[in-house]
């Protein structure tokens, strides 16, 4: 707990005196149908804006059991992590409450769900949960807050201020609905072999060898039109473009298999022209309405020898 978390703090996780309590509400990490028990396959537990949930049959069919370890050093929402649910990972992003809130889940899911039932519904509820300091929250309470402002507010999407600031306004009430629990449980399985990086794209990919599988989903830098790419300040720029191009070259001189995914633009054609990039339709989710949502389409490249 952070100095003075426990006196300010509305979210109040559980301590020592609620022992008994936790041990009633803790699950096993699978699920009772009947006479037969059966792990449940997991999901990502986050919405995101860009999330590449719909490309899942595509993206799938590049990884293989046979890899040593799943790299993501653009982690969002990780869906194609918990997808695939590997037995090793690394999981990276600048987004700091984001790997806070996925070390906490990781460490104890129960904590963090009871937390987060504590929260109080609805739109005037939703603004003060957002405006409370995380400087002043236990890292049970920033996943708790960040799960349920995920949920509520407009369109999934994480934007900040130039202060770092979440700054998203509540959502109409039928877009965001409450949390999963058996999904963010299934998801704290999964995470328990990977290890969790905040941090710069670059420095992740140091770890990155033979044997391992990388897949990058970085925000996307066009001028070509007007898209949702910086959800924190400075997150990825055009000069982050040539970084990426050097550390593509570096992952196959070592003998890393990487995939990308990119929105189809110049500045993503010239990028990824020398890994031979297949252009797919999908559908972009982050429009104001759901009646205007269009297809766009979408880059996909490897270096893997089919």
């Amino acid at each position: 707990m952070r100095k003075g978390a426990a006196a300010v703090s509305p979210l109040n996780a559980p301590d020592a005196r609620h022992e008994r309590r936790e041990r009633l509400i803790r699950k096993p990490l699978i699920r009772d149908q009947g006479n037969v028990t059966e792990r449940s396959r997991a999901n990502s537990f986050l919405r995101w804006a860009g999330s590449k949930r719909q490309l899942l049959p595509k993206l799938r069919g590049f990884w293989s059991d046979h890899y040593l370890r799943y790299i993501e050093p653009f982690a969002g929402s990780a869906c194609l992590f918990f997808d695939l649910e590997p037995r090793s990972a690394i999981l990276a992003d600048l987004n700091q409450e984001l790997i806070c809130t996925l070390r906490a889940i990781q460490r104890d899911v129960y904590l963090v769900l009871e937390c987060l039932r504590r929260l109080p519904k609805g739109e005037i509820a939703y603004y003060k949960v957002r405006k409370l300091d995380t400087s002043l929250l236990s890292d049970t309470e920033i996943a708790a807050r960040f799960i349920y402002l995920n949920r509520y507010c407009f369109n999934g999407l994480y934007r900040t201020n130039g202060l770092g600031k979440f700054n998203v306004p509540y959502g109409p009430p039928k877009s965001g609905l409450p949390a999963n629990e058996n999904t963010i449980i299934n998801a704290a399985r999964v995470l328990q072999q990977s290890m969790l990086i905040a941090g710069d794209f670059e420095a992740t990919l140091a770890y990155a060898d033979t044997g391992d599988f990388v897949y990058l989903d970085p925000p996307y830098v066009t001028d070509s039109r007007r898209v949702f790419s910086e959800y924190l300040p400075n997150t990825f720029t055009k000069k982050d473009l040539a970084r990426l191009s050097n550390t593509l070259d570096s992952l196959d001189k070592r003998g890393t298999i990487f995939l990308v995914s990119y929105a189809d633009s110049p500045e993503a054609r010239k990028l990824l022209a020398k890994w031979r990039p297949k252009r797919i339709l999908t559908r972009r989710n982050i429009a104001g309405f759901a009646g205007s949502r269009k297809g766009a389409y979408e880059l996909i490249a490897t270096n893997k020898k089919c």
